[in-house]
């Protein structure tokens, strides 16, 4: 015959082992979402930082190619002044 307070004292240990697995597993999952977030912000932030910096150089080429477009229509007609005499 098995006795009731031994199928208690198991009963009550496997409940405990669950619920430290259970707890374990809570914590890992919580670890590796705030990893994952981290570096989603993280990326994130890089990506903005990179945007801008790309906005910026597209600024920049406009402003140079406005300025050869200006020199180059300065160039012709400092050309045709020259033919014209």
């Amino acid at each position: 015959m098995v006795d009731p307070q031994a199928l208690i004292k198991r009963l009550e240990r496997s409940s405990r082992w669950w619920k430290r697995l259970a707890i374990g597993a809570m914590v890992g999952l919580f670890i590796v979402l705030l990893t994952g977030g981290a570096m989603i912000v993280s990326q994130w932030q890089e990506i903005q930082a990179e945007h801008q910096r790309t906005e910026q150089a597209l600024r920049e080429a406009e402003a140079q190619k406005d300025q050869a477009q200006r020199t180059l229509y300065f160039s012709h007609i400092a050309l045709a002044e020259t033919f014209r005499c």
